[in-house]
């Protein structure tokens, strides 16, 4: 009796193992890529380096009537960017793009200096932990008084006939700006200790 009352039990379980009813699979197409953004002729990078880190305003050396502290900020990181590509590559021209004054003279020497010495650097990145924005003389061009002071960590790494290194250093900045009215931005003039 009881064999009997499993056969339709089997049966029942056998059609259901049977082919399933199709079922439409939907098309998916990847998560686009982060466009790259152009910050200078020829240098791209991804839109998340051009971020603003987090930054404050000095309320005790507040900015001039009418600056932006928001477009001093993403102009230092964008001028920075471009100097590390520059560095990078070697090529003082991009630093037109980034920086003017003594700024320029000292990052210009320094592509030279590492040419000079067969140093190719392989790459450059900045990790910054804060940023302040507001107004300082700069002792070397007094009428430079637009700076932002940002401390990070900068890792460098290079390679030469001696081998590859790479060092890590912190940093405790103050870059004083100016704006480019062909640029339509602000380039880095001059940079010090904090």
């Amino acid at each position: 009796m009881r064999r009997l009352a499993l056969v339709p039990l089997v049966a029942w379980l056998a059609a259901g193992c049977g082919a399933a009813p199709s079922v439409p699979i939907p098309s998916v197409s990847p998560s686009p890529a982060a466009s790259p953004t152009t910050i200078a002729p020829g240098v791209q990078v991804p839109t998340t380096e051009v971020q603003i880190p987090t930054y404050t305003v000095s309320t005790s050396h507040p900015l001039p009537s009418g600056v932006s502290a928001a477009t001093v900020a993403q102009d230092v990181v964008i001028d920075n960017l471009i100097e590390n590509v520059a560095i990078e590559r070697g090529d003082t021209a991009l630093l037109t793009y980034a920086d003017c004054g003594n700024w320029l003279a000292a990052v210009t020497q320094e592509i030279q200096t590492n040419t000079g010495r067969g140093i190719h650097v392989a790459r450059v990145s900045d990790a910054v932990t804060s940023m302040a924005v507001g107004t300082k003389v700069d002792p070397a061009a007094p009428s430079l008084t637009i700076a932002i002071v940002i401390t990070g960590t900068e890792t460098e790494s290079s390679n030469s006939a001696s081998g590859s290194a790479t060092k890590s250093t912190p940093f405790a900045v103050i870059r004083w700006v100016v704006w480019n009215t062909a640029l339509d931005r602000y380039l880095t003039c001059d940079t010090g200790s904090s």
